[in-house]
């Protein structure tokens, strides 16, 4: 769960008290110059029906409670960590595993509830809750087991929780311990976006047999700086999706999610109007282990967002594009003048519009509630904004959201992430449009053009040598002179 928590709340954890060898942790809440604004986006998750909208995603609570009950050998007996517990769903699960303790670390109020949901499941001997952060946690030097978490955001990285768990992770966690999910993946996809164009732009095609051509400009422009969260269909996909970037949740660093960047080019598979690029994300629980005798036991499960799937509480994440050939020079790069001090809200600054840097697309995450992306315009440069009007330094600049492809044809993108220097749970997310012929390409890269499947080729070939090579020791290292 992306538990938010305000950067001006301090948590400061009263001595643990220890009875009949039992830990029970007894937090105090300080609260200093609350920020209004972060006060009620921390408060929001004490709402219950945003946990009952979580805790009802079927295909998300299945995925924790399958990794968990059918990998019960890395949880019975064992002291393991609910990173952002909720309502404490998740620590139920592991204390129906077998675990000895199951730590549930909650910032928000909800906290309150999950003691007496433990005891009216049987656990109040096994689950102890701490009201704070869990980098106010303290366990005097005592490790855990597993960590579990459901850190997930829209698009992955949106509201997540993921510096928090990398932090627990290094603090609590022991050498050999496991970290749920294991593996989390961003998928990325051509798509075409009639349902939404219909529905909201080509709407103001005809109003009242009115000229309001204008306002269905305005309305695609307000789209193309401002991610939609919305359901698309495996229909509207144009190429295959391909994996653009795999955090292995187990050795991640702070530094490798703080910034990355992914350059893509992939073949159209079904011809369509290119308008979007599409992204979601999945997530491995990887329980798997081996015997003495070799033998396989545990599960993998995988939780994903994708569009073939069925829809969870995150959707998917669009990038509306706006752009098609008539606009090949004539590309748009939003951004906005710095943050002032006021909290980095940045209000009374204009995002501007400028023309000059091609396919340039990018915006920051930053509404407070969550379910709900709203994004500003992004300069190259790392100034931050909130997300405010913008407009164009040309009244001529046009859109085309007519962009068709065809079957084999190769289209390509550079899509950058960047963490707020302020709320590490915000990112900048840029997106820029590549042209596949002057672009350099990734290696290897597995779209269709001719040096790409020479260089494909050539990596085979060498790959192919090096498995003889060593097969070929191999049985070099097996052979007995018996003469």
């Amino acid at each position: 769960m992306p538990d938010p928590e305000p950067d001006d709340m301090s948590v400061s954890m009263a001595s643990l008290e220890r009875t009949g060898g039992e830990v029970s942790p007894v937090p105090m809440l300080e609260v200093g110059n609350p920020d209004p604004l972060q006060n009620e986006y921390f408060t929001s998750y004490e709402d219950v029906e945003i946990h009952r909208l979580m805790v009802n995603d079927k295909p998300r609570t299945d995925a924790y409670a399958d990794a968990i009950l059918k990998n019960k050998h890395l949880f019975e007996g064992k002291i393991v960590m609910d990173v952002g517990a909720g309502t404490g769903i998740l620590s139920l699960f592991m204390a129906s595993a077998g675990a000895k303790k199951v730590y549930a670390v909650e910032a928000s109020g909800i906290a309150n509830v999950i003691e007496k949901v433990s005891v009216e499941n049987g656990f109040g001997d096994v689950i102890y809750v701490f009201h704070c952060k869990v980098e106010d946690v303290l366990l005097d030097n005592e490790k855990v087991d597993v960590i579990v978490s459901e850190w997930m955001g829209f698009y992955l990285l949106h509201e997540s929780m993921l510096n928090s768990v990398i932090y627990a992770r290094d603090k609590f966690l022991a050498e050999d311990g496991t970290v749920f999910p294991s593996e989390a993946r961003i998928y990325a996809c051509p798509c075409t976006l009639q349902t939404l164009y219909r529905e909201q732009v080509n709407f103001w095609d005809s109003v009242y047999n009115f000229n309001m051509s204008a306002v269905k400009e305005y309305a695609l422009k307000s789209k193309m700086v401002k991610p939609e969260v919305c359901l698309v269909s495996k229909s509207d996909l144009l190429a295959e999706p391909t994996c653009i970037k795999t955090f292995n949740l187990r050795w991640v660093t702070e530094e490798e999610v703080k910034t990355f960047t992914e350059t893509t080019f992939v073949a159209i598979t079904r011809p369509g109007l290119y308008q979007g690029l599409c992204l979601w994300f999945e997530c491995d629980f990887d329980g798997r282990d081996y015997d003495e005798d070799g033998k396989e036991y545990g599960s993998i499960i995988t939780l994903s967002t994708s569009p073939s799937r069925p829809p969870t509480h995150w959707k998917q994440t669009v990038v509306v594009l706006g752009y098609g050939t008539e606009a090949a020079n004539q590309q748009a790069d939003l951004s906005c003048q710095e943050a002032d001090d006021s909290g980095g809200q940045g209000r009374g600054h204009e995002p501007q519009v400028n023309e000059s840097d091609e396919g340039l697309k990018s915006s920051e995450s930053t509404n407070q509630d969550s379910g709900h992306m709203s994004t500003s315009a992004h300069h190259r440069s790392s100034s931050e904004c909130e997300p405010l009007e913008c407009k164009h330094n040309k009244d001529d600049f046009q859109v085309n959201p007519d962009y068709e492809v065809d079957e084999d044809e190769v289209v390509g993108w550079r899509i950058a992430f960047a963490q707020s220097n302020n709320k590490v749970r915000h990112y900048t997310m840029t997106v820029e449009m590549l042209d596949p012929e002057t672009e350099e390409h990734p290696i290897p890269c597995a779209c269709p053009m001719a040096r790409c499947l020479i260089i494909a080729k050539m990596m085979e070939r060498e790959e192919m040598g090096e498995d003889q090579e060593i097969a070929e020791k191999e049985e070099e290292e097996d052979f007995i002179d018996c003469t």
